[in-house]
């Protein structure tokens, strides 16, 4: 499957978000510019996301709903035993 349109996509997302931070940093920037800044980066995870799913192979490399990894968490890990005289440093 060919990847130029998913990275000229990214490419020019890239771009225009380089400019606004550019703009952000002198001070040149409007509250819709903030707007599309968030509005590109939500549209560059989308885009990233289905790319990296293409490379995998997925059945489904559109923008559809992407399932959170299993959490392997097991608990909190039980803090190591402490010395029973107190401070290692004192005599």
């Amino acid at each position: 499957m060919d990847e130029s349109p998913a990275l000229g996509r990214i490419e020019q997302l890239v771009e225009e978000e380089e400019r606004l931070w550019q703009a952000a940093g002198h001070g040149d920037i409007s509250a819709e510019d903030h707007r599309r800044l968030e509005a590109i980066r939500s549209e560059l995870d989308r885009c990233w996301d289905a790319l990296r799913r293409r490379r995998a192979g997925a059945p489904d490399a559109g923008f559809g709903e992407v399932p959170d990894p299993p959490n392997e968490f097991e608990g909190v890990e039980q803090e190591p035993p402490h010395l029973q005289r107190g401070s290692p440093h004192e005599d």
